[in-house]
Parts: structure tokens; sequence; C-alpha cells
């Protein structure tokens, strides 16, 4: 080994062990952080948490009805919700072939009962009757049917800017709508009920 490679690694060894040995030293001696005594005076306020659908109780259950007309006239849609806020105001959006080019808004809308419990206890059920007059199911063909359920206001589908929540320390947060939604495919069929 040349003499002059021992003294270049030492060169390069020597601040690093020393910066290490200060490290060592300001850590032993007690310079920490200090920490704040200052404790939280309550939880903090949850944000807005989005309504869901219980997708294993929804009413049909086949998200393709495939022939709708033939041995029934009439078809019952259900969603059962749940909010883990319980306050929330819910409302199922029942829409109908909507087309966004053309939008013309919900076909029935409901709002949720409040009853204090995750689990909203009406499912604002969207009873559709082939026979009914003007019904947007009667024509043959191929139909979407569709639940929205909000915790906001729509517009066009979409839930209203965020509201600005005021929080115990003085700050603001943006506190968001949410929208979930559950659709079927119905084939309706020129059959019984015409």
């Amino acid at each position: 080994m040349h003499h002059h490679a021992t003294r270049q690694s030492r060169g390069i060894l020597q601040p690093l062990v020393t910066a290490l040995g200060l490290a060592a030293l300001a850590a032993g001696s007690g310079c920490l952080i200090p920490q704040d005594e200052a404790l939280l005076e309550s939880v903090p306020q949850f944000r807005n948490r989005p309504p869901r659908i219980l997708e294993e109780q929804v009413t049909p259950s086949e998200r393709i009805l495939r022939s709708f007309g033939v041995g029934s006239c009439v078809q019952d849609f259900k969603v059962v919700v749940e909010d883990l806020d319980v306050d929330d105001r819910i409302t199922v959006e029942w829409y109908v072939d909507y087309n966004p080019s053309n939008p013309t808004g919900f076909y029935r809308q409901f709002v949720l009962p409040n009853t204090g419990q995750p689990a909203r206890g009406d499912r604002g059920d969207l009873r559709m009757d082939l026979r009914s007059a003007n019904n947007p199911l009667a024509p043959p063909g191929i139909h979407l049917v569709e639940a929205l359920v909000t915790d906001r206001h729509l517009t066009n589908r979409q839930p209203d800017p965020p509201e600005e929540v005021l929080l115990a320390d003085g700050g603001v947060v943006k506190d968001p709508g949410f929208v979930t939604s559950y659709s079927w495919v119905v084939n309706t069929v020129a059959g019984d009920c015409q």
C-alpha cells in the first residue's frame, strides 16, 4: 500500500468521525428540542364523509334486466344508504336515460329521513309501472336507471362547491359534498304490458 493512499483515507475519515462525535456529544448533553406542553382540549372536528350505497342490499340485485315487460309490468328499484355523518341531509335522485348533451334533471327525488343512525331506514324507492302514462321505460329498447345519493345539493349531477366550516381554533376548512351512484340497464320488451 502506498504511503500517500493511507494519508488520503485518513483525511476523509477524520472529519467524518469528528462530526459524528460532536453529534453524539450534543445529543448526550441534552440539546434536544423541547416538547410542547399544550394539550388538545377536544377531539378535532371530523370532515364530511361520503354516503355509501350498500350494494349487497340494492333491489333488484341484478344490474341487467333483460326482459322487462314479460311476466311483470312493475319493477321496484331500491338503494340502502349509510352515512357516518348522521346529521347530513341525504337525498336520492333517480335518473332514467340521462343525456348529458340535453340534461333534463332528475326523474324523481327523495330526501331520506334522518334516523340518528348511520343506516337510513327509508330507501327512496322508485316504482316503475309500464302501464302508467309517460313512463320513460315504456318504449321497447335499452334504458339506463340511475340512483345518485348525495349529502349536498346537486347541480348538473355534481355537488355544489364546498362549504367553508369555521373551526374552534379560528381556522377554516373546505367541507366538500359527495355523490355516489348505482345503476341498472333495463331492456324493455313489447310483452304483456303494451
